[in-house]
């Protein structure tokens, strides 16, 4: 059963995903370091998704279910949003004036963040995990919350990593942005049509 859980977790964490993407054409574009606020918004949207996840599984299963469909549409639009500002995005220098960083940093961080409150995938990733994985072998709160920063931390974990990605591929990233840009609003596009399927 912890296998299952394991191989769960990890494998959904990795897929390509809103957060995945994001991050990856975020430090593609800006660099590692103008992209930490991006990042940390992420990862505290996430965190407080797993915890709301955590939460209130059973009571949005049995109670108010048709809540998911209406998320899933406002998702969607998101997405398709995200698709279309990645797909038409020019590639960018990494050495971006502080300055303009600086500014942009608490917008950075609530993009990040919001992202998360909309991001079905999430969403359905936590409620799965806990729904089908962990309420069924516990019931005590303390072990339900580390779960909800266990499966934050593998998620945020599959995030850093496309961010790596993005930072140590620029340059063939950059050259071919046209590409890469393209084939992300494609998997943006398809992360939104997939909420339907």
């Amino acid at each position: 059963m912890w296998f299952s859980f394991f191989i769960y977790s990890v494998l959904t964490a990795l897929l390509p995903g809103p957060n995945n993407i994001l991050a990856l054409n975020s430090t593609m574009k800006s660099g590692y370091k103008n992209s930490k606020a991006l990042l940390v918004g992420i990862y505290s949207g996430f965190t407080l998704v797993m915890i709301l996840a955590a939460v209130f599984t059973s009571f949005l299963l049995n109670s108010y279910g048709f809540l998911l469909n209406y998320l899933k549409y406002i998702g969607a639009a998101y997405l398709v949003y995200l698709a279309w500002s990645v797909a038409s995005g020019k590639p960018a220098e990494l050495d971006h004036h502080k300055e303009e960083y600086t500014s942009k940093k608490s917008e950075y961080f609530w993009k990040g963040f919001l992202l998360q409150l909309v991001n079905v995938k999430i969403i359905i990733y936590g409620i799965t995990a806990f729904s089908s994985f962990i309420f069924p072998q516990f019931k005590e709160q303390w072990i339900i919350l580390i779960f909800a920063f266990l499966l934050s931390f593998i998620g945020s974990s599959a995030t850093w990593i496309w961010a790596v990605a993005g930072q140590r591929l620029h340059q063939f990233l950059n050259r071919h942005y046209k590409i890469v840009n393209t084939v992300m609003g494609i998997l943006l596009l398809y992360c939104a049509v997939s909420l339907f399927l």
